[in-house]
C-alpha cells in the first residue's frame, strides 16, 4: 500500500528541488524512476545519499549508474548498502572496482551473500586487506568455494581471521583444515573461536595442540562455553 503522505513529501521535495533530501528518502522507492535522475546528478552529495540510501533496492539502473560513479567515496558508500542483495549488476561491477577501497567496503558487506560469484572473486583478490576484511564477513557461510579459497590464503594473517569467524562451522571440513594449519597463530584463533566448540572433535585436537598457547586457548574457550550454558537458579528471598 502505498503511503499517501510519504509520497507528497517525496513530490514536494522534488519539486522543491531538495534532491539531496529526497535521494536520502527512506520511502524513494516509490518513485524508482526518479533514482536515475538522482544518481546523474552533477552535485556529489545528491548522489552520495543515493548510494547510502537502502531504498536503492528498487534503483536497479540507478545502482547500476553509480558503481561507475567518478566518485570512489559514492562508490564506496554504494559497496556498503544492505541494497546490494537485490542488484547483482551493481555488486559484479563493484567487486572489480580499481580502487581498493571500494572492493574493501564491498567484502565488508553481507549483502555479498546473495552473490556467491562476487565473494568469490573478492577472496582471490590481489590486495590482501581485501581478502581479509572478506574473512570477517558472516557471507562466507553461503559458499563453501569461498571460504576453501580463504582458507588456502598464502598470508596467515587471513587465515587466522577466517578462523575466528563463526562462520566457519559450517565447514567442518575446512575448520579441521584451519585446525592443522602450519601456522600456530591460526590454531589459537580457531581455538578462541567460541563457536568452534560446537564441534568437539576439533575442541579435543586443539587442547591436545603442540603448542601451550594454542591449548590453552582451547581449554579455556571451552569451560567458558560450558559457563555460558549452564542455568544457575534463581535465588529466593525471604521476605521478613
Amino acid at each position: 500500500m502505498i503511503d499517501p503522505i510519504a509520497l507528497i513529501e517525496l513530490t514536494n521535495l522534488k519539486a522543491s528541488g531538495q534532491l539531496g533530501a529526497l535521494a536520502q528518502h527512506p520511502q524513494l522507492g516509490m518513485k524508482p524512476e526518479w533514482m536515475g535522475e538522482l544518481a546523474k546528478d552533477k552535485r556529489i552529495v545528491v548522489r552520495y545519499h543515493l548510494a547510502q540510501n537502502p531504498a536503492l533496492s528498487s534503483g536497479t539502473e540507478a545502482a547500476r549508474h553509480l558503481s561507475k560513479d567518478r566518485s570512489k567515496n559514492v562508490r564506496r558508500y554504494l559497496a556498503l548498502n544492505p541494497a546490494l542483495a537485490r542488484l547483482s549488476d551493481a555488486v559484479e561491477k563493484l567487486s572489480t572496482d580499481k580502487d581498493w577501497v571500494v572492493r574493501t567496503a564491498l567484502a565488508e558487506n553481507p549483502a555479498i551473500a546473495s552473490s556467491p560469484e562476487v565473494a568469490q572473486t573478492l577472496a582471490a583478490d590481489k590486495y590482501w586487506f581485501v581478502r581479509w576484511c572478506l574473512t570477517k564477513n558472516p557471507a562466507i557461510a553461503s559458499s563453501p568455494e569461498v571460504a576453501q579459497t580463504l582458507a588456502s590464503d598464502k598470508l596467515p594473517p587471513v587465515r587466522q581471521a577466517l578462523a575466528h569467524n563463526p562462520a566457519i562451522t559450517e565447514f567442518p571440513e575446512i575448520v579441521a583444515k584451519l585446525a592443522s594449519d602450519e601456522d600456530w597463530r591460526v590454531r589459537q584463533s580457531l581455538a578462541d573461536n567460541p563457536a568452534i566448540t560446537s564441534i568437539p572433535a576439533i575442541t579435543k585436537k586443539l587442547a591436545k595442540d603442540s603448542v601451550s598457547i594454542v591449548r590453552d586457548a582451547a581449554v579455556h574457550t571451552a569451560a567458558f562455553r560450558r559457563i555460558q550454558q549452564t542455568t544457575l537458579p534463581v535465588p529466593t528471598h525471604t521476605v521478613l
